[in-house]
């Protein structure tokens, strides 16, 4: 009954046209989804090699011999500059002599605990994943593997026999559970037909451990480690994994072909990791044909799955940025220049629709910014090298210029500078909104809310200087993503210092940060995000985080987890969480029953005065989630800090009438003891 009011209320507050829209997509999701599944069942869901030849060049190549066609593939992928840009062998020897001691040790020791089969997913701690192992006191399994097994197998045997000729041992391998949360130790079915696919109804239960887990972010530790020793053992193991992975996952069965952003992230980290790895002797022709195709595959489903139902979001960036790497992976090929053209111009549109002028991501979430950026800066990056390496003699902005124009470079370039003003003095970004710990590639072994290496990358792609922070020192990311020639590019003239950063608004987004060297505060005071939809928004409004003396002494305590434990995830999005006012023990924006990722926007905060000089900033701003009590009530709170004596004075004023309950609530930071700051009072 509760939600045939809630359809009811939706329906009655929906325009017809959007209505008629609403409806049209889904009889028509309903009809592709019974159409999709019977050619799934009936026709099976890998081509076989002449189909996907003929899918990436619209006819079959050469004189129709099924050698001659791998070997024409395989040479086309070996040359594309996409590819080769990724990571170039030239640059691996000045890697190796300019990447510090300690980062190159801490990388073969991820590496080496990688090839162990142990994981640590989303705050975990390191797990060993494997069919033959306990996780969670849950009896190990060995389930069907999937209709590729056969062929896998004959392609392990190449590789068997490369090894013996090439005098090395054999290799142990034991398989990966990849439908696992290990937490729980609920195990998907792999046989089970992706739309099918069900969770977030099961408590304790964690989807994203496996999704996580199938990104294979890892991968580039595996080719960093390979390039520092040249040990063929992290070739194995990058050539089991992904022969593991394939073979269990059958295209369109089971859970990590269920999102598509996961699907797009990890094909963009099998193009990655394949760029450090293309050049080793143990990589052959049939595995690398055999990669390809499963890529095309990823690059199909992308395609038939796009996530743009009702709004588009980081989710839709995601499937455009792992397109594009698969375009790049393609190059040579029709269809990858087909899917290279959507791309591109799809994120051309989606940065003017979720970047906002002031430079900030429109999802009102600090961690979710940092995936946005990545998303839309790592393909332009990767073309800007590509096109460099075919001589146009640009800049890497430049290059990006000429390719996705000018706004899009713009306004990456004011993604950057949010970046900028925003990151705390320990080169940590303040939590505002979800964080899920996401990201897209992973260079580098600094701590998830460090953000510093965004800086760098920012400077060398843009030649800006003040991206550069003396304080923060060299990222070893510069080194990977751009090679010598960004590690020549980060040693220019030129730098900047925390001192020199100044306080900032941010309108669009409302985040106003107040700072003087390693004194620093943010303050939340603007909308929920995601156009009104406040999908990864909390309860934070009017709230802040601070530091002083480089120190973070009030902060926001996160995000804990999305799906399994809908109560805990309330808990971290309510107001006493956040370093603002609750009134009467109620919410500033109400939790709706059942809808996790919606948060409607009834404060609407109103930004009465800001003002950054050299000696003090000033913030005044107020909400009104409260006027929807019997006894309205208005909060407005004011921030005044003091630069030359670096001190806060933090004003609340409530407006209404009758007798209410007030709270104050400052969260503090772990080594730092809280004082309760409860009080009733009157207000007239």
């Amino acid at each position: 009954m509760k939600n045939l009011k809630r359809y009811l209320k939706i329906i009655k507050s929906t325009p017809l046209n959007v209505l008629a829209v609403r409806a049209y997509r889904k009889v028509l999701y309903a009809a592709r989804k019974r159409s999709r599944y019977r050619k799934a069942v009936m026709y099976g869901t890998v081509p076989d090699d002449r189909a996907f030849i003929k899918g990436l060049s619209g006819s079959l190549t050469g004189p129709g011999q099924k050698g001659y066609e791998k070997g024409f593939i395989n040479q086309k992928i070996r040359e594309s500059r996409f590819l080769n840009s990724i990571f170039k062998q030239e640059d691996r020897g000045f890697i190796i002599s300019n990447l510090p001691e300690e980062e190159k040790n801490k990388i073969i020791s991820f590496a080496d605990s990688i090839c162990d089969h142990e994981f640590d997913l989303l705050g975990s701690g390191r797990v060993r994943v494997s069919y033959n192992c306990s996780c969670s006191g849950v009896e190990g399994h060995v389930y069907d593997k999937g209709p590729g097994a056969h062929e896998a197998e004959k392609i392990k045997e190449v590789v068997k026999e490369k090894c013996g000729s090439l005098g090395i041992g054999e290799y142990e391998y034991e398989p990966i559970d990849w439908q696992i949360d290990f937490k729980s130790g609920y195990r998907w079915e792999n046989d089970r037909w992706y739309y099918e696919i069900t969770y977030g109804d099961m408590p304790g239960v964690d989807v994203k451990v496996p999704w996580e887990l199938s990104r294979f972010q890892h991968l580039a530790t595996l080719g960093q480690a390979y390039a520092i020793t040249k040990n063929e053992k992290y070739a194995l193991e990058y050539f089991y994994q992904v022969t593991d992975w394939i073979e269990n996952n059958t295209p369109q069965f089971g859970v990590n072909w269920k999102c598509t952003m996961d699907t797009a992230i990890r094909a963009a980290n099998l193009v990655l990791g394949l760029a450090f790895f293309k050049d080793s002797p143990l990589l052959t022709e049939e595995f690398l044909f055999y990669l390809a195709k499963s890529i095309y595959i990823h690059g199909k489903h992308i395609i038939d799955n796009l996530e743009y139902e009702t709004i588009t979001s980081n989710h839709y960036l995601a499937n455009l940025a792992g397109l594009l790497f698969i375009s790049g992976f393609f190059e040579g090929f029709k269809m990858g220049g087909r899917w290279m053209q959507f791309s591109l111009r799809e994120l051309k549109r989606e940065i003017k629709k979720q970047v906002y002028p002031d430079g900030a991501d429109f999802e009102a979430s600090t961690c979710y910014h940092r995936l946005v950026l990545e998303l839309l800066f790592y393909p332009l990056a990767y073309l800007s090298k590509s096109l460099r390496e075919a001589g146009d003699g640009n800049s890497y902005a430049e290059s990006g210029k000429d390719l996705m124009g000018g706004e899009y470079a713009s306004k990456l370039y004011r993604m950057f500078e949010f970046v900028l003003h925003a990151i705390k003095p320990d080169r940590k970004m303040p939590q505002v909104g979800d964080n899920d710990s996401g990201r897209f590639l992973l260079f580098g072994m600094e701590d998830l809310a460090d953000m510093g290496y965004l800086l760098a990358l920012g400077s060398v792609f843009f030649r800006e200087k003040k991206f550069k922070i003396e304080e923060f020192g060299f990222c070893g990311e510069v080194l990977w993503v751009f090679g010598k020639d960004g590690y020549e590019a980060w040693n220019g003239p030129g730098e900047n210092h925390l001192a020199n950063i100044t306080g900032r608004g941010f309108p669009d987004a409302g985040w106003y940060i107040m700072r003087n060297d390693k004194s620093y505060m943010i303050v939340s005071a603007g909308p929920n995000g995601q156009n009104g939809n406040g999908g990864h928004s909390h309860n934070d409004k009017l709230g802040f985080e601070l530091a002083f003396k480089g120190d973070s002494i009030i902060i926001d305590p996160g995000t804990y987890l999305y799906t399994p434990l809908p109560e805990r995830r309330n808990e971290f999005r309510s107001t006493s969480y956040h370093n603002t006012a609750v009134v009467d023990g109620k919410e500033q924006n109400e939790f709706k029953p059942g809808r996790l990722f919606v948060l409607e926007d009834k404060t609407k905060v109103s930004v009465k005065s800001w003002k950054t000089t050299e000696r003090y900033d000033f913030l005044e701003a107020e909400h009104y989630g409260y006027q929807r009590l019997d006894e309205p009530i208005i909060h407005r709170r004011l921030f005044i800090f003091d630069k030359v004596e670096s001190f806060w004075v933090i004003k609340d004023i409530f407006s209404g009438k009758g007798r209410h309950d007030f709270s104050i609530f400052f969260n503090f930071e772990q080594r730092i003891e809280s004082v309760d700051k409860d009080s009733s009072m009157a207000v007239t």
